[in-house]
């Protein structure tokens, strides 16, 4: 396929309210929107970086100082990235069951917080932001090809088009009647220990497993002193081990589990869509308490298939390319889990992950960060400037996001200036005010907001031109004129000017 020229983006100046996704305040997300007609990955990479995401084909902003919940854009660098002993042990654990290892006191020993998937429905959007004058620009029309090949119906072609009249929002939080079960079972756990007051204080799965140990080295005939050595040898080689190394150890001795990285719209894709799909089903019924319906193929189609990245494949680029791609975990030849990923210059970029509940044992969330992680590290060997994994955003009031700050060294976002910042630094601001201005420097300020309105590339009756030829060219009253003119810098001033000069902004 040939590379498209420009994105093109319709703006929508009314700010988007709503239930906040993280909290459950009513009326407190806050956030300003547009709908990605096309997206170039160039583009889409200096959104990011300016605090913006996407959900399908709808890029937003939250209103960072507005919002109950601000929400800190947040990235690891990859190539320096340093594995926690509890990451490694979920490594461990999964070669253990790939080897049909697994013990009971490895798999109750899951104390590593899972991923959160709260965003995607936090701030989807959908084609109700389509209104009709929006462009009928002639674009490839892979959708449609793809959904004649899985020949739906025609009521389902049909109800592709009607979600834009819904609204996602998959709960991140468990029922209240899931939380009385488990506090009660928690009760009842708690009530038995207390009531036998000879009984010993329990000691870690981690301390059980090498007193066994050391009790069968004993029983062989080792002194104390060679099993000591051998422990201690035992840590300094797996302190000294890459995420590399430990993935290869992870898949040593079986073939049982297979990741592939497959491009949306594919064929590898569309050969596993209705996999992926009731994958899916299965997962937001049982975590998220969704009906069928509200999670049925088409609106997996909606969500995961649709996205307006353009693929580019340059000589100097990772051989898969760069754009939208799902990471598939086959457990012997079943899908049990999805990473739905962005490839773009600078990073790899989470969007979303959905995995078999039968398999949550094995933190699968937590291993498929970490999977991101290696395989950002593997795309940098042929695209040098790939070099971070960007984890959406850090809520410091949401504890589903403290998986994120374990991913080290990571940086945040300064919602003003733009630039990284260490994340141990800014917890610590993080932790006296909700909202926060990264940058000390009180002089510094965002130089790609300075805007001139004149250079903003606009889209009119198919032409592409700046914004002064346009108001030239288009003749308004004057109080029309200056509440575009309006509405046109606030655009420029969210998206910055470098990207305000080369993606074409859709006018009527």
């Amino acid at each position: 396929m040939a590379k498209q020229s420009y994105s093109i983006v319709v703006y929508y100046a009314k700010k988007e309210r709503g239930m906040c996704g993280y909290c459950k305040n009513s009326n407190m997300s806050f956030s300003s929107g547009m709908q990605a007609v096309i997206m170039e990955v160039q583009d889409y990479q200096a959104l990011i970086d300016r605090g913006w995401r996407r959900s399908a084909c709808y890029c937003y902003k939250p209103c960072m100082d507005q919002i109950c919940c601000p929400s800190y854009t947040i990235k690891c660098e990859a190539l320096n990235f340093k594995i926690t002993k509890s990451q490694k042990k979920i490594l461990k654990r999964m070669g253990k069951f790939l080897r049909n290892e697994l013990q009971k006191d490895d798999m109750m020993d899951t104390s590593e917080e899972e991923r959160d998937n709260t965003e995607i429905g936090h701030f989807s959007r959908s084609g109700k932001h389509l209104e009709e004058d929006t462009p009928e620009i002639k674009v490839k029309a892979v959708d449609d090809e793809i959904i004649a090949r899985l020949q739906p119906t025609n009521s389902e072609k049909g109800a592709i088009s009607d979600l834009g009249t819904q609204q996602k929002q998959p709960e991140s939080i468990p029922r209240a009647a899931n939380q009385n079960e488990n506090c009660q079972a928690a009760s009842r756990s708690l009530e038995s220990v207390e009531m036998n007051p000879t009984r010993g204080p329990c000691k870690k799965a981690k301390l059980l497993r090498i007193e066994r140990k050391q009790n069968k080295l004993l029983a062989q005939g080792k002194t104390q002193a060679e099993i000591d050595a051998m422990f201690k040898k035992d840590k300094q080689q797996n302190q000294g081990k890459s995420l590399e190394e430990l993935f290869d150890e992870m898949l040593s001795g079986t073939n049982r589990l297979e990741i592939k990285s497959v491009r949306v719209k594919s064929d590898d894709f569309l050969e596993s869509f209705d996999a992926s799909a009731d994958l899916y089903k299965k997962y937001q019924m049982a975590i998220h308490g969704e009906s069928a319906e509200e999670c049925d193929k088409k609106t997996f189609l909606y969500f995961f298939v649709q996205h307006p990245l353009e693929p580019w494949t340059p000589e100097n680029g990772p051989p898969c390319g760069y754009g939208a791609f799902h990471e598939q975990y086959w457990l012997d030849n079943e899908l049990i889990a999805v990473g739905v990923i962005d490839i773009l210059p600078f990073c790899v970029s989470s969007v979303y992950f959905f995995y078999d509940p039968a398999y949550s044992f094995l933190s699968l969330g937590t291993l498929s960060s970490l999977r991101e992680v290696y395989l950002t590290r593997q795309l940098n060997k042929s695209a040098k400037d790939l070099q971070y994994y960007y984890m959406g955003f850090y809520i410091h009031s949401c504890p589903k996001m403290r998986y994120k700050a374990r991913m080290k060294p990571s940086k945040l976002l300064c919602p003003e200036t733009y630039e990284w910042f260490d994340i141990d630094p800014c917890i610590k601001k993080l932790d006296k005010e909700k909202y926060c201005r990264f940058n000390e420097n009180l002089d510094a300020i965002d130089q790609d907001t300075v805007v001139d309105t004149d250079k903003v590339l606009v889209l009119y009756r198919q032409t592409a031109m700046p914004f002064r030829i346009y108001r030239e060219r288009v003749q308004q009253p004057i109080t029309e004129q200056e509440e575009e003119k309006k509405e046109v810098e606030e655009y420029a001033t969210l998206v910055g000017m470098k990207c305000a000069q080369r993606m074409l902004l859709y006018r009527t």
